[in-house]
This record gives structure tokens, C-alpha cells and sequence, in this order.
């Protein structure tokens, strides 16, 4: 047990090591067949080029790449992979800055020649659940996670509460789950502040809301911003879901809820709750599955994808035909803080710009992608130390989500530092109890 915070440097555990699994999606390229694949990177590492001289190197059919263009090698010790640039001619941009050798992270964003490529640290938590669909797409470990979650929220039936930043697509996520689920009935949205009455009836206790919510069909409920709920309207909507959403016996069997609910938050909920604003026994009802949405930064690898989704073009053509290496790079280097509104808006724009060439970052919105400062992304090249994690961890009780705020990071990164220097889930609640200062 640590016993003071001045403790060496504890190296990562040799299985959390072998966890780890770095991915490059090639996320746009000139050579179709390379366009939207991803290279396993081994612990010999990779050398990509114009040409194949051996079985490491992997040939990309791209001319503006050098015979030999750079290689990438992983760093188990460090947590991050080793870039060398091989003397191309054309060069090698990380976060649209050009490297001669440098050690990235997770998320970093890669363009050698016409390609462009993300940086993945798969940590092997979601193994499952590979295959994208329509409302979440993508094959980065954050889709195949959010699947995996939502799809045991779909068969468990109990109330699932998704949250995240605003526009992050926590509808679709809703619509993941109904759809997963089977159910007969529709998916029936409403935002919480268009509540103006609330009746209870077998079935349902919410309203108002369309037609034939009422019949006994097995169907889904949003209730979208359960934040946004006046306190005065909380007590008959508990009761409502502990009057539809109880798995029953029948017979010998075990009937599903008549209704599953749906609620949608912002990450502030837990806020609300602590000031009185929400109640905590209606959160409560939802703590079976509480499902972070992950934002947009997070998604990098799926960023196409997603567009693909939300905006397809009529010749069922993927955004990368249409776009060039450099606007490619530049929706990827950008932060999206309006997350999926913020991407669509974009994509719109672009659209309105296309006349038949492949569209450059120059048609990009002048307002937004289009002046910003472009450098290296916001990625961690190196993990912090056990030295680092245990100081935090000890000052915030072992609060992950603070330690998330302290580096400006998603909590899915921490997580994997945590793995890598082996602080693992038994330590976490020691750190909470108190007993790890």
C-alpha cells in the first residue's frame, strides 16, 4: 500500500501493457483501398510508404508519398508510439504541424501525403459490438463502448439516463436503445419543459403526448432534459415510472416493463441534484444505466462516419471523396465544441461550396474552422506518471471525473493512464475510502 505522496514512479504492470493496442485509422487516402481501413500496429511497429521493400512496410498507392515515407513504433513503457519521418519529400503533419520525430498520443491526427489518419490507444474494453449502425456509427473503441452500453440498457429494459455535452447526438443514442430493444411501440419523445400536465393511466404517466401512447404496446418514452424538470412536476413523473417500468411475473416468466424510459441530461445533472434542483431519488430510478454520450473530440476516428450519417450525399458516396487531404485534416484538428450541430452546420456549408472539385479546407465556414489556429491537437503524447495520478487522485478522493477536468481530458483517457500504471478498480475505492493517502 502507498503510504505517502512522495513515492517513486510506479511502471505500468506488464498486462496492462499487453491491453493496450494502438490503431491507425486511415480516415481519407488516394488509394481506395487503404481509404477507411485501420492498421494494427504490432510491437515492431510499422513503415509506411510508395513502396513495399518488406513485410513491415505497408504500401500506400498515394504519390504524393515518399518510397519510404516514416515509420511508427509503439513505446510500451511510455504510453505513446514513436514518429519518424523517413526524409519524405513532401513531409509528415501531426495536428497539421510538420515532425521530423516526435511521440504521440491517443487522438493524435496524422497527414503524409494525400492520406490522413487518427491515432487510436484501444484498450481492449469493448471486443464486441464492432458493427456500426445507423444512429451510432463508427469503429472506434468510443462507438463500440457506447454500443456495447446501450445495448445492455436495450435488453435489461430498466430506466437508462444518457448525458453529455449538448449535441452530442444523445437522441440518436436514445433511438440506438428502442431500436435494440425489439419493442413494438415507437419511440415517443418529449422535452421536459412542455410538461404542462401529468396523468396517470396503466400504461403511462406522462403527458401530454401523442395518440395511442396509452394502448397497452411495449414502447419507449424520452423524457429529453430531465434537468430542465420543474421541481413541482418531479414526484408524479417518479411515480409514473415506478408504475410503468416494474418487470413483472407472469406466470413463470418474467414480463419486460410495458414501458422503458429514456431520459437525456447535460454532465451538470449531478450538480442539480447536489443544490436540491433534481430530486435524487428520480436520478435514482436511472442508476441501473447512467450512459455518458461522448463528445464529438472524442470520436475522431468516426468523424466521417458520422458525417456520413447525419449528411449522406445523394451519390452514396462517403464525405472523403469529396474532400481534400488538408480539409480532411482540418475537420479532425478541430475541437467541435458544438459538438454533432457544430459538425452539421459545417457539413451544410460545404455543400452549398461543392461546384465539382474536391472541396479544400479554403471552403471550410471563414467563422469557424477556417481561421483557426492550426498546430498540434490537444492529445497526451506522454501518460502521467504514477507519481502524478496518486497526487491527484489523493487531493480529489478518487474522483476520476476531476482528475479529467485537472488535464483538460475525457474521462475515458484517465481510465486508460490509470490501467497503464496499474491503478485498477479496487485501488480507485481505496482512494475514495480515504485509506490510499
Amino acid at each position: 500500500m502507498v503510504t505517502n505522496t512522495d513515492t517513486a514512479e510506479k511502471p505500468p504492470s506488464a498486462d496492462a501493457r499487453r491491453r493496450i493496442r494502438w490503431r491507425l485509422h486511415v480516415i481519407a487516402s488516394p488509394d481506395r483501398a487503404w481509404c477507411g481501413r485501420i492498421l494494427e500496429l504490432d510491437a515492431k511497429g510499422v513503415r509506411i510508404g510508395r513502396v513495399a521493400h518488406d513485410a513491415q512496410t505497408v504500401q500506400i498507392d498515394d504519390s504524393t508519398l515518399s518510397r519510404n515515407h516514416l515509420e511508427l513504433i509503439p513505446l510500451p513503457s511510455l504510453g505513446g508510439v514513436a514518429l519518424r519521418d523517413l526524409g519524405s519529400h513532401n513531409g509528415t503533419f501531426r495536428g497539421g504541424v510538420q515532425v521530423s520525430s516526435t511521440t504521440l498520443g491517443d487522438a493524435a491526427v496524422l497527414r503524409f501525403g494525400a492520406s490522413v489518419a487518427v491515432l487510436e490507444a484501444d484498450s481492449g474494453a469493448a471486443s464486441a459490438f464492432s458493427s456500426p449502425t445507423p444512429d451510432i456509427p463508427g469503429r472506434s473503441e468510443t462507438a463500440r463502448i457506447l454500443r456495447a452500453a446501450l445495448d445492455a440498457a436495450a435488453h435489461d429494459g430498466t430506466p437508462t439516463l444518457l448525458f453529455g455535452e449538448t449535441g452530442t447526438g444523445k437522441e440518436f443514442a436514445a433511438q440506438e436503445v428502442h431500436r435494440r430493444s425489439g419493442r413494438a411501440g415507437t419511440l415517443v419523445r418529449t422535452h421536459t419543459t412542455t410538461l404542462k400536465s401529468v396523468e396517470v393511466d396503466p400504461y403511462i404517466a406522462v403527458g401530454p403526448l401523442p395518440p395511442g401512447i396509452g394502448d397497452p404496446v411495449r414502447t419507449s418514452v424520452l423524457l429529453d432534459g430531465l434537468d430542465d424538470l420543474e421541481l413541482a412536476g418531479q414526484p408524479t413523473v417518479l411515480r409514473a415510472i415506478d408504475a410503468t417500468s416494474s418487470i413483472a411475473p407472469s406466470g413463470h416468466s418474467v414480463t419486460p416493463p410495458m414501458v422503458q424510459w429514456l431520459a437525456t441530461a447535460t454532465e451538470s445533472f449531478e450538480a442539480k441534484v447536489a443544490s436540491g434542483g433534481l430530486r435524487r431519488d428520480l436520478v435514482a430510478r436511472f442508476c441501473n444505466h447512467m450512459i455518458h454520450v461522448p463528445p464529438l473530440a472524442d470520436r475522431k476516428p468516426d468523424l466521417l462516419d458520422l458525417a456520413d450519417a447525419m449528411l449522406p450525399w445523394e451519390e452514396a458516396r462517403s464525405w472523403a471523396h469529396y474532400l481534400e487531404s488538408d480539409a480532411v485534416e482540418a475537420l479532425l484538428v478541430h475541437q467541435w465544441p458544438d459538438n454533432l450541430r457544430g459538425l452539421l452546420a459545417t457539413l451544410r456549408h460545404l455543400r452549398r461550396q461543392y461546384v465539382g472539385a474536391k472541396l479544400t479546407a479554403a471552403a471550410l465556414p471563414p467563422k469557424s474552422l477556417g481561421q483557426q489556429q492550426v498546430g498540434p491537437t490537444p492529445e497526451q503524447p506522454l501518460a502521467p506518471d504514477y507519481h502524478a495520478l496518486h497526487k491527484l487522485l489523493v487531493r480529489h478522493e478518487g474522483r476520476v471525473e476531476r482528475v479529467a477536468e485537472h488535464y483538460g481530458r475525457h474521462r475515458k483517457q484517465v481510465y486508460r493512464w490509470l490501467e497503464r500504471v496499474g491503478i485498477g478498480t479496487e485501488a480507485l475505492q481505496r482512494y475514495r475510502r480515504g485509506d490510499q493517502a
